[in-house]
């Protein structure tokens, strides 16, 4: 049986998402200009129109029922789309209006794609500013919500929320500074393994490497620095006989800089692929049309290669 829309004040779904999350009914309040009374009493409204307490007070906040975790995700895409349909903004011009993309991503993507980015915004005298959100084990939630314009990452989203695009591939590069002692022309499977490595977290995830080699027999390598950024990484090798693997863009770019030599890896390994993604709550919205064209072109001029998405 089919609910009635008209029994149900629906100025209440903006609250109950706010609160959903905010996790706190004062952040509610505040996001949406009301006071704090105001927003307890539109949540009580909501939870008898329910049957549902909704939320449950804890000393942090407040913490959503399933029945809450439910009706959020059903309803928070058509929220958005809603209000991308009653919008007048047909179009998008980063030249006319100042704008602002949030964009989950690690440092593969600060320090290869992003350069290219502002040089278009200053190139073009774009009115856009970039605000760059690290990747955590969470981050597919802001994502999902709309909360995130685009994630750039190596493992894919798997939501039927999110569209996911493979926009590049990477492919896995050996770096040593130049004139390594114990390297020459090239880089065997024996020099590999008899080298100290530094290396970036594990962070739980199987990259290709890993399941070429093994686990077990990469966790053999000699491992002289853990470090937690790329650029850490290349500067670790670049001051001593360290090695390194790393993605040939990321190495290609800075390598001249720093003094070092960069190597096929030993044996063939899958490329690694790049995702973009985004929600599908955007599809109709030109500034994010225009981001997602923005990170294409630049990663197309970037690799030289035709855009993978295509």
């Amino acid at each position: 049986m089919k609910l009635n829309l008209r029994s149900i004040d629906l100025n209440l779904l903006p609250i109950f998402e706010a609160v959903m999350e905010t996790g706190q009914y004062a952040k509610a309040a505040q996001r949406l200009a009301m006071s704090q009374p105001a927003m307890s009493a539109a949540v009580q409204r909501l939870r008898d129109t329910l049957n549902d307490p909704l939320f449950v007070r804890t000393s942090k906040g407040v913490v959503p029922t399933p029945k809450a975790e439910v009706l959020y995700h059903d309803i928070q895409a058509g929220l958005s789309q809603l209000r991308q349909g009653l919008s007048q903004q047909n179009s998008f011009d980063p030249s006319a209006h100042p704008h602002s993309f949030s964009i989950i991503s690690g440092d593969y993507f600060e320090f290869v794609v992003l350069p290219e980015l502002l040089a278009n915004v200053e190139r073009d005298a774009l009115q856009i500013r970039y605000n760059l959100q690290t990747i955590l084990d969470n981050s597919a939630t802001p994502l999902i919500h709309a909360q995130a314009d685009v994630m750039l990452d190596a493992f894919p989203v798997k939501d039927d929320r999110i569209h996911c695009e493979v926009v590049t591939e990477e492919t896995l590069m050996v770096v040593a500074k130049k004139q390594h002692p114990r390297i020459k022309k090239a880089i065997t499977i024996e020099d590999f393994f008899n080298a100290t490595h530094a290396v970036l977290p594990h962070q739980g995830r199987l990259l290709p490497l890993e399941k070429i080699l093994g686990s077990a027999q990469m966790q053999e390598r000699k491992i002289g620095v853990q470090v937690t950024q790329y650029i850490s990484l290349l500067a670790a090798v670049a001051s001593s006989e360290y090695i390194a693997t790393v993605p040939q863009h990321l190495a290609s770019r800075y390598a001249e800089a720093l003094g070092l030599d960069v190597y096929p890896f030993p044996i063939d390994v899958p490329r690694v692929p790049v995702y973009m993604m985004w929600s599908k709550a955007f599809d109709q919205d030109p500034a994010n049309r225009w981001l997602l064209q923005q990170l294409r072109s630049v990663v197309k001029a970037m690799t030289g290669e035709v855009e993978v998405g295509d």
